[in-house]
């Protein structure tokens, strides 16, 4: 009985571990992309919300989905050789990180906080949108020319 369990979470765990192995060859698609970047949207608006709401778990929750969306972007502009792009992450990764550290304490600087969702957006979106997409909210929003 003991053999038949042991054996079947092996099983189990290398099917899991094949799934993620080939899950991660998978290239991104735009549509993939764009969807990541709505998502980023509504986090970063639900962020901004919690922290004036004085919701800190909540904010740390959006904070949560910005670093997971950020990791999911890595691969595609590595893969594009964009070392720019992967540098404006990495940023993002690091202010995510203090604002988590920042949202879990006893007692929440609501100002710093603020301050630091605006410091995010400001140097991860902004600065990656201005480097790579052209357009607006009437006409959509592309790539710039040679970035994909």
């Amino acid at each position: 009985m003991m053999r038949r369990i042991t054996v079947a979470m092996s099983v189990a765990l290398v099917v899991f571990v094949a799934s993620i192995a080939v899950g991660q060859d998978k290239k991104m698609s735009l549509e993939e992309y764009a969807a990541l970047m709505k998502s980023n949207a509504q986090a970063n608006g639900a962020l901004n919300k919690a922290i004036g709401s004085g919701a800190y778990a909540d904010a740390r929750t959006q904070v949560g989905v910005l670093r997971k969306n950020l990791a999911s972007l890595r691969p595609f502009w590595a893969e594009r050789k964009r070392d720019d792009a992967v540098a404006i992450l990495q940023t993002g990764e690091t202010r995510l990180a203090s604002l988590d550290a920042l949202l879990g304490q006893a007692t929440v600087p609501q100002a710093d906080a603020q301050a630091a969702a605006k410091e995010f957006a400001g140097a991860v979106c902004a600065a990656c949108h201005k480097q790579n997409r052209e357009g607006d909210n009437q006409t959509g929003f592309k790539f710039k020319e040679g970035v994909f």
